[in-house]
């Protein structure tokens, strides 16, 4: 049940490579860029595909949480790289593109050390006890629009979770968890 990170562009990718619309093809690319350097926790190139002010919503668990602002989505970035919790795996199953935005639809597969899912309320995984020293990977449906601005740049994400990410938990044997990806092997 390995957590391959480098999966998570492979469709977007393959939609690039096909795409012969010139505007399609540069939002498909940022699209790309944003997803590898997220990955590979590369904050300044992240930002860069970015545009000055972004906006993100993050839906399906209550209200929008999305990080509001440069600083604000910076910051989330940062301490999602610092938790190694840029090591997802989104398997894309549908992308969706026009001349405003990219959508992509699929399978989120991340992992939480077992004291995030303590500090979360979670206590137990398919009747036992959550380990605070393990870690576990959580499996939800996930649907994100990408808008972006006239120049190609992100204006941020609007995440729809259509499955609570907790709800289908299961425990990482050792060895299992994802490695860092280096920027240049990618």
């Amino acid at each position: 049940m390995k957590v391959d990170p480098t999966r998570t562009w492979a469709a977007v990718e393959a939609a690039y490579e096909a795409e012969t619309n010139p505007r399609h093809k540069t939002l498909l690319k940022e699209v790309r860029d944003h997803m590898k350097t997220e990955i590979c926790g590369e904050i300044e190139l992240l930002m860069a595909t970015l545009t000055a002010e972004p906006q993100y919503h993050i839906w399906g668990q209550g209200p929008d949480r999305g990080p509001k602002g440069r600083q604000a989505v910076r910051g989330f970035y940062e301490m999602l790289i610092a938790s190694g919790g840029n090591l997802f795996e989104f398997n894309v199953e549908k992308v969706v593109v026009d001349d405003n935005a990219v959508v992509t639809e699929g399978r989120l597969r991340n992992t939480h050390p077992g004291s995030a899912l303590l500090a979360a309320g979670v206590t137990q995984v398919n009747g036992d006890a959550v380990d605070a020293a393990a870690r576990y990977v959580s499996n939800a449906q996930l649907l994100t629009v990408w808008p972006a601005d006239p120049d190609g740049k992100l204006i941020g994400e609007d995440i729809y979770f259509g499955t609570n990410p907790f709800d289908q938990l299961e425990k990482l044997a050792p060895g299992d968890e994802p490695r860092p990806v280096a920027f240049d092997s990618v």
